[in-house]
């Protein structure tokens, strides 16, 4: 099997303790193309304690963050001068993703949204605002 020569695609996970979420965090600390950068999600509970820990899988770095807007910021700081952008995925609540998928736009992290409940317009005005962007974006 041919190593990937590239960086590893960094990856956010946004509702990263929930059923869904958990599966991505495994997946992407399984692959050989993607990074683990950033696990979130709003139990305060958990907030600071080590993702391996909590979902007890292949032991990371990487800390539970209740804070959404701060991690973005932080972790699109961390990537501004690299050739390779930072991606969201997100599996968290209807109430939520429209806002967090703009937000992530906004700080230059290509959203994918798992989570259902997007109404034809906010699609539509996250098409426009990520193609302004020049942001890719899958829903």
């Amino acid at each position: 099997m041919i190593k990937n020569p590239q960086k590893p695609i960094p990856v956010l996970v946004s509702g990263a303790l929930g059923r869904m979420g958990r599966e991505v965090v495994n997946t992407v600390l399984n692959s050989e193309v993607c990074e683990l950068v950033a696990a979130i999600d709003i139990n305060e509970n958990n907030n600071g304690v080590n993702i391996s820990e909590i979902l007890n899988i292949k032991e990371c770095d990487i800390f539970v963050s209740n804070d959404f807007e701060g991690t973005l910021c932080s972790i699109s700081q961390n990537y501004r001068n690299e050739n390779i952008k930072p991606v969201l995925v997100d599996f968290t609540h209807p109430d939520s993703v429209y806002e967090n998928t703009r937000s992530s736009i906004a700080y230059g992290i290509s959203p994918v949204v798992g989570t259902t409940g997007l109404t034809a317009p906010q699609i539509n005005d996250l098409s426009v605002f990520a193609q302004k962007a020049s942001i890719g974006c899958a829903i």
